[in-house]
């Protein structure tokens, strides 16, 4: 790697030689490559799509959306510490369940009066 081993620099023309062709051509590449990545790519995550959450108020008791948790394949072991929604229709407020996030599931509820369907990526 170009920066683990740089060169033996006696000069201060190979200094900027280094500098200017070797090192801003290994920046430019890592800059490109790093673009690419997407914010899912970023993270251990997993997304739920048309996900419905009932609304809390009109029904008995305050419902609660189990979700498997998909890291138990993947990262065995792993609990999300975060979740985005990403998209929702209906008018109403998500928030996270009474019931502990655990290694096999994860809680949402709808404390409002509507229903709402959301895509939620959660991520650890």
């Amino acid at each position: 790697m170009i920066i683990r081993t740089p060169p033996k620099l006696t000069n201060r023309n190979s200094v900027v030689s280094y500098v200017e062709v070797d090192l801003w051509s290994w920046l430019k590449e890592l800059s490109i490559g790093l673009l690419k990545i997407d914010f899912k790519q970023n993270f251990q995550s997993f997304t739920v799509d048309n996900l419905k959450i009932p609304a809390a108020i009109g029904s008995p008791g305050v419902p609660e959306v189990s979700i498997p948790n998909q890291f138990k394949s993947s990262y065995p072991g792993n609990i999300p510490t975060g979740r985005l929604i990403t998209r929702q229709s209906g008018d109403g407020y998500v928030v996270d369940g009474f019931t502990k996030w655990s290694d096999s599931h994860v809680y949402l509820r709808n404390p409002t009066a509507n229903d709402v369907i959301i895509s939620v990526i959660f991520f650890k």
